[in-house]
């Protein structure tokens, strides 16, 4: 499987979001890990659960820069051996985040399964000052198309983390699009997308 270039193809911009719901041990683990940083996960609103990844720059995102939203791409990287998903957020005129998946993560694998399966899901982007802003993705057919595409190969993946490690350091070295590579944690405990127990509600700002 070639390496696609990734090109931002989705706009997110705020909208009024409801109160969420997510596991509260995994936001506490999230917010002691060190940034710059990302997690994925799962919320509940309105009684309905849907994929969540969070992200947290170490520094402060000003207002007028998250008012105007950010750009959404996506990608999976690999060949005949091993798969790698790409997600990245291009916040205009700051800066643009990269995350790389490994999808045999069984965390990651249910998380994108969410994704896919409902089109509807959640970006926090966590501040220094541990202020929350949310973008909720607008459920269009074009929305995590390729992915979703991809899906019935992702679900059987068996990238190791080894090919994990060294995706990540290749693209290090040479980041497409150009930007902040972003640490995943919170990915090796199942019960963090549990939202039955241990709930934490939270009210993103708009």
């Amino acid at each position: 499987m070639p390496s696609p270039v990734l090109a931002p193809e989705t706009v997110l911009t705020q909208v009024p979001l409801p109160n969420l719901t997510a596991n509260a041990s995994f936001f506490r683990e999230f917010l002691a890990a060190d940034p710059p940083c990302c997690a994925v996960g799962m919320v509940e609103v309105e009684g309905v659960e849907c994929g969540l990844l969070a992200l947290r720059p170490g520094k402060v995102i000003p207002a007028h820069i998250t008012g105007k939203g950010f750009r959404l791409g996506h990608a999976v990287i690999g060949n005949d051996t091993f798969e790698v998903v790409h997600f990245a957020f291009e916040f205009y005129g700051f800066e643009t985040y990269n995350v790389l998946l490994n999808p045999a993560n069984p965390v990651v694998q249910a998380v994108l399964n969410k994704m896919v399966a409902t089109g509807d899901y959640f970006f926090f982007a966590l501040d220094s000052d541990r202020s929350a802003t949310a973008f909720r993705s607008q459920i269009e057919e074009s929305n995590l198309r390729g992915l979703k595409a991809l899906m019935p190969r992702l679900r059987q993946s068996r990238t190791a983390e080894a090919q994990y490690q060294k995706a990540l350091t290749a693209f290090e070295k040479n980041p497409e699009p150009e930007g902040m590579l972003l640490a995943l944690v919170c990915q090796d405990n199942i019960a963090y997308l549990d939202l039955s127990t241990d709930r934490l509600d939270l009210t993103p700002s708009n």
